[in-house]
């Protein structure tokens, strides 16, 4: 089984579908018995989604609709938190 080193050097490829079969069914066998990793890699994917909607806005709260984008950030934020 792989270590929790292991997890954390891979979790990016794993996010982004970079791994083979094998290699991502290894991370997601020790994601389904560690806690932490699993929290790791979780936070690295609201990161990730989070990036990429922060990337969507020319101009930060310039427009009605980022507004709403925006707002739709800070909810997923306060969701996310609230699970803890």
């Amino acid at each position: 089984m792989l270590s929790c080193k292991d997890v954390a050097d891979r979790a990016s490829a794993l996010i982004d579908g970079d791994l083979s079969a094998w290699g991502a069914l290894q991370i997601r066998l020790h994601l389904a018995l560690c806690k932490g990793c699993s929290r790791f890699v979780s936070q690295m994917r609201l990161t990730d989604q989070l990036a990429a909607q922060a990337a969507e806005f020319d101009e930060p709260l310039q427009h009605e609709a980022e507004d709403g984008r925006f707002a739709e950030i800070i909810s997923m934020l306060r969701e996310e938190q609230s699970r803890r």
